[in-house]
């Protein structure tokens, strides 16, 4: 079943071996956020912020994004652009709290935008339809 917050779609891949990072400033979902994709078999690397987190993933072998900057989604728009600049195939999940309050384009570039309060139910389906795992 096609999930309606994707767009288009990487390469097929066969196992779940792709590290997922996950950026975000509030330490709490960050770590919820990495604990349940850990329960559903995906490696998981953390960072703090969007400046270390595009670090990282410069440094890392990264097959997916989940990135939760708080606020009105500037600054994550400029983290997602920084992403895809570096590897525009890397699917890029964008969690947001409301999708009212987003700044116009905050959202574009990223392959898919979440709310938070369905992120559990549906964060590691998303990840998997982004990514072709069955």
């Amino acid at each position: 079943m096609p999930n309606p917050g994707v767009k288009g779609g990487p390469v097929l891949r066969n196992k779940r071996q792709d590290v997922v990072l996950c950026i975000g400033n509030d330490f709490v979902n960050l770590n919820l956020r990495c604990s349940l994709l850990k329960e559903h078999g995906w490696s998981v690397l953390s960072s703090g912020s969007g400046h270390e987190g595009v670090i990282r993933f410069g440094r890392e072998r990264v097959g997916a994004v989940v990135l939760d900057l708080r606020g009105d989604g500037s600054e994550s728009a400029l983290i997602v652009s920084e992403l895809k600049r570096l590897r525009p195939k890397v699917p890029v999940i964008m969690l947001v709290a409301d999708k009212e309050i987003l700044v116009p384009g905050a959202t574009e570039q990223a392959d898919a935008v979440l709310l938070k309060a369905d992120e559990s139910g549906v964060l590691p389906e998303t990840l998997r339809s982004l990514l072709k795992i069955c």
